[in-house]
């Protein structure tokens, strides 16, 4: 073709112009026109057409293209074998030859019938992640050698081209375009990422599946523009093709796996794939997200990377001692690390950091306002309940134990052990919202006599602690137990109203019904704070006896548990529906005395004599059929429900509740008038004594309720002992199957000892007629 302006494309014979033609150049595209133009000449330059272009992409994509490859290479290898001396008349007409053995390459393309298993050395510029195979790609991105002739599949190659035998492997490849993502095979939405080269490895030697070069994925299949451990598991494989592994190839594969075996490390925190969201959150607490959120805060200037480790490997390792309570010895075995001396270091270089740049965000009374604590972090519960319009700061308070090893320094023994604990503790005071975001943690302080709840609450304000005098303001609240009355003076003193418990006083067994439902009120707000202190528990660290050793980097570690729990733990509470029906029913109930105690006071019907056990079928009227729901309309909370159980398998001596046969003490009254009454007996879980519980009920509702217990008489909710028998008798028994709780029954293998009277030395006469007894 002398004209490159206008000419016919050499495949199908349409006109060409300067913008849609391709160049007939590469043993691949070659191939194909010969196989089109098969038995015609395959002419020696010239170019082809878009369409005819398409046509070959498409042809390109078949699993047996590589199998037409193969059977060119093996049958060149052949005729090399038999031929010693080859001329320039086999040069002249190595044409004719390409196409003859193309038009038999072609009819056996077809029927699938080709796979031979030899290795074609001169490709060494394969996209593959292994080194030494040969692809559609390779073949086709062939291009002229230097002197400008084309190094086209025409020319037979020579001894030095032909590598040695290989072996022919399956491998599953995934889908490689690069507007479908690889991993989920749906249409990609900017912003995308490319598989990285490691990436493409790991999963070839995990899964035997290949990711082709260039693919690309959707951005949630990584972080850090790395796979995540998900992807690799989600990832399914597009078409199997088959692959030449050449001996120099499996040696250099064999070597790859190696060196990656021998530099895996027992958990490693900076290959993404090593370790599932699952498993950060079981060996550190937190997700990996959450491990890179942390470490955006921290400069890389404050917590470097070492040779020895990273910054996020440092981060891991602390959280992981936090949260597992792992000596550093254990720990630097677990991760790889090659002594205690290097991991307590990391350990000490760490929190430093994360104390600098992290913690100050989230924690302390200078990183949100009073005001903030008003609008975002205020249960519309405690609003209703205590403020009565006004709009205060309400913080909850309370003191936790950090359990120490005894000290050998006499002063620190006296100082660190509690009275009330009867061990050596020290006691941080952790100041908390009534939606349970901790606003800041003070201390810790000792626990001897002189360090108690109300004493130490005194010593912080009367000092100033973080300014929390001009934090505060006149009447604002806060709620506290009975341990902080020593401090009421102190608080009114400042202008801060207080809620509290009520107290039972002098003489008294029982409070009445309005000092109960006053104590109730602080209850349903206050549990915020044993809800924080059991989440800081959960972290072994703090729940198990701390060594002497690391008592000074107690105050770094409460604060960094602390600031992630305000960065990425929920609210204790959040708005609900049915926070308006509680509150109404609540402040309905203040003042409302217990009706039920009254008529058995008037009537004398808690003498003994007026009651009689009966089976709970012979009941005056059937108890009626509760649902949870109905039940929590009673108590107003869900501790009590949490408690029934135990009392109900304790007075019915049985774990199986749902047993039609159990039996389960019910006395009914014999007064004529108050059949409607009955009484239970609950043992207390606390001490050795019984309370009597009463329920008024009809066939359809719960009337009323009174128990023998100290908050026994209050009207809003009940307590434990009633909702347990309320449970029982109107929910549980009519389930079909029991949810029994495992501490009910792993005491069985545990041995009971009788308690055996003592005895005095005696004769041998004596012994004979001895009779010991149980008592």
């Amino acid at each position: 073709m002398n004209s490159k302006k206008f000419c016919a494309c050499a495949c199908c014979g349409d006109r060409l112009t300067a913008s849609c033609r391709r160049s007939l150049k590469g043993k691949c595209i070659r191939l194909f026109v010969a196989a089109r133009l098969f038995p015609a000449s395959l002419p020696t330059d010239g170019y082809i057409c878009t369409k005819c272009r398409f046509m070959f992409n498409q042809w390109t994509a078949l699993p047996e293209f590589c199998d037409v490859l193969t059977t060119i290479n093996n049958n060149h290898q052949a005729a090399n074998a038999d031929t010693d001396v080859v001329g320039d008349e086999n040069e002249d007409n190595g044409t004719d030859q390409l196409i003859d053995d193309t038009s038999s390459v072609a009819d056996s393309m077809y029927d699938g019938s080709i796979r031979v298993q030899t290795a074609n050395a001169s490709s060494s510029d394969s996209e593959s992640i292994y080194d030494s195979t040969v692809t559609s790609d390779q073949v086709d991105d062939e291009e002229i050698n230097s002197d400008g002739s084309s190094e086209a599949m025409d020319t037979i190659p020579s001894d030095e081209n032909i590598d040695e035998q290989g072996i022919e492997v399956p491998i599953e490849v995934s889908v490689f375009s690069k507007s479908q993502c690889c991993i989920c095979k749906k249409q990609i939405v900017p912003p995308t990422v490319t598989i990285r080269e490691a990436d493409r490895t790991e999963l070839f030697i995990r899964r035997h599946i290949e990711i082709p070069a260039g693919s690309r994925c959707c951005k949630l299949h990584t972080v850090g523009k790395r796979l995540i451990p998900e992807a690799f598991q989600s990832l399914v494989p597009h078409k199997v093709q088959y692959r030449l592994f050449s001996p120099q190839t499996l040696i250099n594969l064999l070597k790859s796996y190696r060196t990656r075996l021998n530099s895996n490390k027992h958990l490693d925190f900076d290959e993404c794939m090593c370790l599932t969201d699952a498993d950060y959150i079981k060996l550190t607490g937190f997700t990996r997200a959450q491990h890179a959120h942390i470490l955006s805060h921290i400069p890389p200037t404050s917590l470097k990377n070492s040779a020895t480790r990273s910054a996020r490997s440092a981060l891991a390792y602390l959280l992981m001692k936090l949260k597992l309570g792992l000596s550093d010895s254990v720990l630097a075995s677990m991760v790889g690390v090659d002594s205690k001396r290097r991991m307590s270091r990391i350990i000490c270089e760490a929190p430093v950091a994360v104390t600098k740049h992290f913690v100050p965000r989230y924690l302390g009374l200078a990183h949100l306002t009073r005001q903030d604590v008003i609008d975002k972090h205020t249960s519309p519960i405690a609003n209703r309940l205590l403020t009565e319009g006004r709009d205060p700061c309400i913080l909850v308070l309370d003191g936790t134990y950090l359990y120490i090893q005894k000290s050998r320094n006499n002063a620190v023994q006296r100082r660190t052990y509690s009275l009330q604990k009867k061990r050596s503790l020290i006691k941080p005071m952790v100041m908390v919202t009534t939606t349970g975001y901790i606003v800041t943690i003070f201390g810790p302080f000792f626990s001897d006599f002189h360090n108690n709840d109300a004493s130490i609450l005194k010593h912080v304000m009367l000092n100033n602690y973080e300014d929390i005098l001009n934090w505060t303001k006149e009447n604002d609240i806060m709620i506290l137990d009975r341990g902080f009355r020593d401090s009421l003076g102190v608080l009114k003193a400042l202008g801060i109203d207080t809620a509290m418990p009520s107290f039972l006083g002098k003489n008294r067994r029982q409070f009445d019904a309005y000092d109960a439902n006053r104590s109730r009120f602080v209850t349903k707000l206050r549990w915020v704070v044993e809800g924080v202190n059991a989440r800081l528990k959960r972290f072994r660290w703090f729940s198990q006896t701390i060594q002497s050793s690391s008592l000074p980097s107690v105050p770094d570690f409460m604060a960094i548990l602390a600031a992630l729990n305000n960065c990425f733990h929920v609210p204790m509470v959040v708005a609900s529906p049915e926070d308006d029906d509680i509150v109404r029913r609540m402040n309905q109930l203040l003042s409302k005395s217990n009706i039920l105690q009254e008529r058995l006071i008037q009537n004398n019907l808690q003498r003994h004599n007026v009651w009689q056990f009966i089976d709970i079928d012979n009941l005056f009227e059937p108890f009626p059929v509760l649902s949870l729901d109905d039940i929590r309309s009673i108590t107003l909370g869900v501790y009590q429900l949490k408690r029934a159980r135990s009392y109900a398998e304790e007075h019915s001596d049985c774990t199986e509740l749902t047993d039609p046969d159990v039996y389960f003490p019910i006395e009914a009254c014999t007064e004529n008038g108050a059949e409607d009454i009955i009484r239970l007996r609950f043992r207390s879980a606390h001490k050795s004594c019984t309370y009597h519980t009463y329920i008024q009920f009809d066939s359809t509702q719960v009337i009323a309720w009174y128990c023998t217990c100290i908050p026994g008489p209050r009207t809003v909710g009940c307590c434990s002992h009633i909702a347990a028998a309320i449970w029982f008798l109107g929910y549980e028994r009519y389930q079909s199957t029991t949810n029994r709780q495992p501490s009910s029954t792993n005491t069985t293998n545990i041995q009971y000892a009788d308690n055996i009277s003592d005895f005095e030395p005696s004769s041998d006469e004596e012994d004979n007629s001895y009779i010991y007894t149980s008592e």
